[in-house]
């Protein structure tokens, strides 16, 4: 924060009120980021755990995209989570660390099977795996649960 209010400082000369509204303006969305964190780590408990070939996994419906990152940290090599307000999806793998990581072509590929209807985008990596995104409003979210997810990842 220190380096981008000597940044501001330089842009906007002498504008001292600017300097402490921008100010509470960070240090707000550092505790937004904290409290997300800490709810991340209760949804990180009640989490459905389960098993893939690549390793421990873990499943989420919530809205707190936090819990992917987190996870991940946590070592769960394969992360899923479902937005239960819209219904899209994202699961992500841990990048490739000597044995660990994984590939999520063939769950793209199950799942476009099983529902057509859904837009899937596979990343180039293999590394995430997703359904819906604000960034594209002609996105469609799959009409599966967050079981029947688990359920392919577990299988493939």
């Amino acid at each position: 924060l220190l380096g981008l209010m000597d940044g501001i400082k330089y842009e906007r000369p002498d504008q001292d009120n600017f300097y402490v509204e921008f100010g509470i303006t960070c240090f707000n969305a550092e505790v937004i980021e904290f409290e997300n964190r800490i709810w991340a780590e209760k949804e990180i408990e009640k989490g459905r755990q389960f098993i893939t070939r690549f390793g421990k996994a873990i499943g989420f419906e919530t809205i707190n995209d936090t819990v992917l990152k987190l996870a991940q940290k946590m070592g769960y090599v394969v992360v899923v989570r479902k937005d239960p307000r819209k219904g899209y999806v994202r699961i992500k793998t841990l990048p490739d660390n000597g044995s660990k990581g994984a590939d999520l072509t063939l769950a793209y590929e199950q799942l476009k099977k099983i529902d057509p209807d859904a837009t899937w985008f596979l990343h180039v990596s293999g590394k995430m795996l997703l359904n819906g995104t604000p960034k594209n409003p002609k996105m469609k979210p799959t009409k599966l649960g967050l079981d029947d997810i688990i359920k392919v990842l577990e299988k493939i």
